[in-house]
């Protein structure tokens, strides 16, 4: 495992239009540690566009966001989601949400994949 740090898994969900922003204020952080981004649909608690759910054969009314992850050291957690928030905010609804998580080990492949014997 790598050096004993409590790190934190950040888990946000954002508009797509708005990654740019979010990216460059990421970059823009001293301390940063980088960041997976995916693109995901889904439904939060208002029900789709326009707030109703109206499903079709073909149209399931899902929003599209980007789902962002980043581990970072606990310490670093509150500056990265504010980065997020305050980059992310469109004033709009269903600008996101983020959340995180204790992350129990942590292993870095390229420090404990090699084996001993091996070139």
């Amino acid at each position: 495992m790598t050096e004993a740090v409590e790190r934190t898994l950040i888990t946000a969900f954002i508009k797509p239009n708005m990654e740019g922003h979010v990216v460059k204020a990421l970059h823009d952080l001293p301390t940063f540690p980088g960041f997976t981004l995916c693109q995901v649909r889904g439904q939060g608690r208002g029900r789709g566009a326009g707030g109703e759910f109206l499903a079709t054969e073909y149209n399931f009314s899902c929003q599209v966001h980007l789902e962002l992850r980043v581990i970072c050291q606990a310490s670093l957690v509150e500056k990265i989601c504010e980065a997020i928030t305050r980059s992310a905010w469109t004033g709009s609804k269903g600008d996101g949400l983020i959340f995180t998580q204790p992350i129990g080990a942590f292993y870095r492949v390229r420090e404990h994949g090699r084996h001993e014997g091996t070139r």
